[in-house]
């Protein structure tokens, strides 16, 4: 990882320096500057590391917590992708749709990235849904820049465009299960507020 890669030669310049100071400078015994170059080395290495959290939770601290973050840092590259180029389709209809999906996702994202432990559960919408949204989308602009007006290309235009709308739906289906519980929780307060001013209204 390049943050790793970062630490590491941060760590090994640092340390670098406390040798030659400790040594050529200050003229200290070897026996004494290497263990203390060592020390500083892994010191500053552990130091630097970043503090990873996924909803104000420790990504080390989590059960799949390491998957959580690879799920939802890949996610993010899906989104990002749909977005880029979804503002490449000529079409209007068709761009709306592919934006649609693109606010959809960075909606469910946000929301899993408050609620990590949902993220596991909802694991098929990062695998398949919202990846074979990227790929259609992706593949629609590419043949849509070849300029081919051929049947076999136009058919192709036409089915991904029809479904993105029934990605659209499963979007929106996954959101909606995942938000289940809030859900239930709204709708207990509604009933709460309705039998408060019916008391109220009767006295």
């Amino acid at each position: 990882m390049k943050s790793d890669k970062l630490r590491m030669a941060v760590s090994s310049a640092f340390s670098g320096a406390v040798f030659l100071v400790l040594y050529l400078v200050m003229d200290w015994h070897l026996a004494v500057c290497v263990p203390l170059c060592i020390g500083t080395y892994f010191g500053l290495f552990f130091f630097l590391k970043p503090n990873r959290k996924i909803g104000g939770i420790d990504v080390e601290s989590m059960a799949d917590g390491e998957e959580i973050d690879r799920l939802l840092t890949e996610a993010e590259e899906d989104i990002r992708d749909i977005g880029k180029t979804a503002a490449k389709i000529e079409d209007e209809y068709v761009r709306r749709d592919a934006e649609a999906l693109n606010s959809s996702g960075l909606q469910i994202l946000g929301y899993l990235r408050e609620n990590p432990d949902k993220v596991m559960p909802a694991r098929r919408f990062f695998t398949y849904y919202l990846d074979t949204a990227a790929r259609l989308i992706s593949r629609y602009v590419e043949f849509q820049a070849t300029g081919l007006k051929s049947g076999e290309v136009r058919e192709i235009l036409e089915k991904t465009a029809g479904a993105l709308p029934v990605l659209q739906s499963a979007f929106d289906r996954q959101f909606t299960h995942l938000m289940q519980g809030e859900l239930m929780d709204v709708e207990a307060d509604i009933e709460l507020l309705k039998s408060t001013l019916e008391m109220e209204g009767g006295r």
